[in-house]
């Protein structure tokens, strides 16, 4: 989204990108804020108050902040200012049901580390570089019964009359069909709903950017490069440090809880999807990516049918970050869903 046409001109800009080289600097942040606050009017007002945040509360994930939709288009364009890791937005599939989104910095990682399913005593590091040019916003839990409900009138779930478990037995066509249902409903609002890509979907999980210095240390089985690991959590649903690991217990996720990964506690499976939720999130403040389904992916030219992330029949292992499945774009699975994002519309 390009900047409000209040801003354009040489000394907003020229705050901006003081702002922008030293975003760390509260005086900087005020001064832009002071700005628009000043002269962009009634949309100025409502976003000096983001430029406005303190440092210390905007990175207390128990302060999370979830904006409206319309706030989400104005801060879009300043997003390397104003969101942060844990904020969230609620925007619409239909005219009474929304869904809720979290954000996602952009930023380089490192993908393909692991144990790889316990193949290797040593973690590897991730070999495959990628970089997330722009923020997004993902779907903070897979798409629901409920959802799916909403927008396509039907339910074709095996886990029938669960509203807040995970749709499954959806193709790859299906999801396409309630995709141009959505976006075409909500064609003003700003942003395209669409599946991830494959390294998108892992880049998310695995909690966004990984520098690349994290990557430098070769002291196996010690280090602490983020990209060595399967398995991604938060320490608790209001605090998002990260607590990552290559072992896997049934109390951290909805799979075949007696085939842990690793060193992960064994326990009882439940043979069924579970309500979104109901486990930790990962870094980014995402649930479920780990286990309850199995979630659809798609290339950038829309033509991928992998998925991703295991589901309650999987055993632990399977549900490893870098683990991909593939299968026929109409094939209906009981253990396979599919979770969203949404992009701003290029102008």
């Amino acid at each position: 989204m390009s900047l409000p046409p209040w801003f354009l001109g040489e000394i907003p800009t020229e705050l901006l990108r003081l702002a922008r080289a030293n975003c760390e600097d509260p005086v900087h942040r005020q001064i832009l804020a002071d700005w628009v606050e000043r002269y962009g009017g009634e949309e100025g007002r409502s976003l000096c108050r983001f430029f406005r945040r303190d440092s210390i509360v905007r990175h207390d994930a128990s302060t999370w902040q979830t904006l409206s939709a319309s706030e989400a288009r104005l801060v879009e364009p300043f997003s390397d200012l104003v969101l942060g890791i844990g904020d969230r937005v609620v925007l619409p599939l239909t005219e009474t049901q929304g869904i809720t989104m979290g954000w996602v910095p952009a930023g380089n990682s490192w993908l393909g580390g692991g144990k790889k399913g316990g193949q290797s005593f040593y973690p590897k590091k991730g070999l495959r570089a990628f970089t997330l040019e722009k923020c997004l916003w993902c779907g903070i839990y897979p798409v629901t019964q409920e959802q799916w409900q909403a927008v396509m009138g039907n339910n074709p779930s095996h886990f029938h009359g669960r509203p807040n478990n995970p749709v499954e037995q959806v193709s790859y066509k299906n999801v396409q069909e309630f995709l141009h249902k959505v976006n075409a409903a909500n064609s003003s609002s700003g942003y395209l709903y669409r599946l991830p890509t494959a390294n998108e979907w892992e880049y998310i999980l695995r909690g966004g950017p990984i520098p690349k210095s994290q990557r430098q240390h070769e002291f196996h089985p010690f280090s602490k490069s983020k990209s060595r690991y399967d398995f991604y959590f938060a320490r608790s649903k209001t605090d998002l440090t990260a607590l990552s690991s290559n072992d896997l217990s049934f109390t951290q996720a909805n799979f075949r809880g007696n085939y842990p990964a690793g060193a992960g506690i064994k326990g009882p499976n439940l043979e069924a999807t579970s309500a979104v939720g109901n486990y930790l999130p990962n870094p980014l403040g995402m649930y479920d990516m780990h286990g309850n389904v199995w979630e659809w992916t798609c290339n950038k030219d829309g033509s991928g049918q992998k998925y991703h992330g295991g589901s309650w029949n999987s055993n632990g292992t399977d549900c490893a970050a870098s683990n991909r499945g593939g299968d026929d774009p109409v094939k209906r699975l009981n253990a396979l869903g599919f979770r969203l994002l949404a992009v701003p519309v290029e102008e």
